[in-house]
């Protein structure tokens, strides 16, 4: 069941974690961390000809040393390493059952969580 929607295109860094103080989006499993991980967006070149480049900006998530850990797809992420998100990847933390579905512009929405 689709639990909420999360419009995650409006800043350029989204922190998870269940210190409610300075997350953007709160968590309350006891398995993660205060400041768990960051969804962020980089300004990444895409060339566009063999002579030019564009600028995308495209999402990121990257562990904060959580003890609990970050997982895309199944695959736990080493702490304090960008990782390029996909349209459908599945972001899952630490033993929390939620879990969180990249979508594309295209869609109503960034991110969704459901669990």
């Amino acid at each position: 069941d689709l639990l909420q929607v999360l419009h995650v295109s409006k800043q350029s860094a989204y922190l998870f974690g269940r210190e409610r103080k300075v997350a953007d989006i709160p968590v309350d499993h006891p398995s993660l961390s205060k400041q768990h991980c960051v969804l962020q967006y980089r300004a990444v070149p895409v060339p566009v000809s063999q002579q030019q480049q564009q600028v995308r900006c495209k999402p990121y998530l990257m562990d904060l040393g959580s003890t609990n850990g970050t997982f895309i797809n199944g695959i736990r992420l080493d702490d304090a390493r960008y990782y390029e998100l996909k349209k459908g990847d599945l972001i899952t933390l630490g033993a929390s059952t939620r879990e969180y579905v990249i979508l594309t512009e295209n869609t109503t929405a960034t991110a969704t969580t459901s669990g």
